[in-house]
């Protein structure tokens, strides 16, 4: 074996030797540090190693909040990125629906607008849009029922629209509907507050307070009235029963007598107009007169007879006593048929005068009969007096609407009078009369 080789081979074990010893070095180096380790851990922990621990988890705090914050962030502008996208959109189609309503074409107005309307179903601007051009549209149909369904169209997008309520009550109120005026008036003022409404339903109330006070005024007034008519009515009563019954015995002169008396002056007088009347007799159910009853009318004049509906109407008496001192006439009776309140049909009327406020050739009793019409003497009349020396005329004589016709050119010696009726005898003086109507005392214009 060559000296080299012998070499190579101490140089190796030499190595392997001094690789085992550091291999026991480290050995026990790994073995005394595990030791010192295990020593350290029983021992007690300093203080700075809690304040390591808290900065830890403090930093970790951090950490997670920046991330939450990061994300929130995110989200934010994931939301406004998305919100100002819609409200571009938003902007636009409410942009092209003013388009449409400044050319007034309305229908694209609101259809564009309802498109906005879904993008933002929440948006009372948008409704607002929509409720008022509904009101223009509304404003075109006049008071008719389809502007009524449209103003309420508009109520529908915007209950607190204030036009909408004027339009339809303005409407109702045009067709003199104020029950429907009102309920839109106060319904309007309910759900806005709106002044000019409150003004207009108080004026509304106050002018209804005005007519039932009026009203009330008035029923009191009546009351009053019916109450003095009803006292009236009794005391009349009182004095026209006593009458009643004469008449119904045909006591003339003794009906003649008492409406002469002071009482019945007094009543007659204070009866004004041609249609007053004071009333005793039978009534109706309903409280009309109707049937046979006694009547006490203006100017001192009384009928006896049947009445119909509260007014004169089949046979009857009409009567007069009292006149002025001056005058001859002493009394006047008018017996025949009546009809609408008047004499209509045939008749007699009677005359009495006083002997001594006539001339010689005067009438103390003229009697006169015939037709009637609304008063007037009608046709062919015949009448029948008596003079102061009691001999007895008869004259014939014709009408036409109560003006008698003449029957001669003889000259009267009397200015406006005329010739209209002779007796058989030429002796006679014949009948004038002039072109006055003729007819039933209290019935003659």
């Amino acid at each position: 074996m060559s000296k080299e080789v012998v070499k190579k081979r101490v140089r190796r074990v030499k190595k392997e030797d001094i690789s085992h010893k550091e291999n026991k070095h480290k050995e026990k180096s790994i073995h005394h540090k595990e030791h010192q380790k295990i020593s350290r851990d029983d021992a007690p922990q300093p203080k700075h190693r809690d304040k390591e621990k808290e900065k830890r988890t403090e930093w970790i705090l951090r950490i997670i909040m920046a991330v939450l914050g990061l994300v929130i962030l995110l989200i934010g502008i994931y939301i406004c990125v998305s919100h100002f996208s819609t409200s571009n959109k938003i902007v636009k189609k409410l942009a092209e629906g003013n388009a449409y309503l400044d050319n007034q074409e309305y229908e694209n107005a609101i259809e564009i607008y309802k498109e906005a309307l879904e993008l933002n179903p929440d948006s009372t601007e948008i409704k607002n849009h929509i409720s008022n051009v509904y009101i223009m549209i509304a404003q075109t149909l006049g008071e008719t029922d389809e502007a009524i369904d449209v103003y309420q169209t508009a109520l529908a997008y915007n209950i607190g629209n204030v036009s909408a309520y004027w339009g339809v009550a303005n409407i109702f109120e045009g067709r003199g509907d104020e029950a429907n005026m009102m309920s839109a008036l106060t319904t309007g003022y309910t759900n806005t507050g709106d002044v000019n409404i409150g003004a207009k339903l108080d004026a509304i109330q106050a002018e209804k307070d005005r007519i039932q006070a009026e009203a009330d005024a008035l029923a009191a007034e009546q009351a009053a009235e019916e109450a003095e008519r009803a006292a009236q009515e009794e005391a009349n009563n009182q004095l026209l029963q006593p009458l009643l019954e004469l008449f119904e015995q045909e006591d003339m002169d003794g009906v003649k007598d008492l409406i002469r008396g002071e009482a019945y002056v007094t009543m007659s007088d204070e009866l004004i107009n041609a249609e007053d009347v004071y009333y005793c007799g039978e009534k109706d159910a309903d409280g009309n007169k109707s049937g046979k009853g006694v009547g006490a009318y203006a100017n001192g004049y009384y009928y006896y007879g049947d009445y119909a509906g509260n007014m004169r109407s089949g046979s009857g008496i009409w009567v007069r006593a009292v006149y002025s001192e001056s005058s001859s006439i002493g009394s006047y009776i008018f017996k025949g048929a009546w009809s609408d309140d008047k004499p209509n049909g045939t008749g007699e009327a009677t005359s009495n005068f006083y002997k001594d406020k006539i001339g010689s050739t005067g009438l103390v009793k003229q009697v006169i009969t015939g037709s009637y019409s609304n008063g007037l003497e009608e046709g062919k009349m015949s009448m029948t007096g008596t003079t102061k020396a009691g001999k007895t005329l008869k004259y014939a004589y014709e009408t036409s609407g109560g003006v008698a016709k003449k029957i001669s050119n003889e000259k009267t010696g009397v200015e406006g009078q005329y010739y209209i009726g002779k007796t058989s005898s030429s002796s006679d003086p014949m009948l004038m009369s002039d072109d006055s109507p003729r007819g039933v005392e209290g019935f003659i214009e």
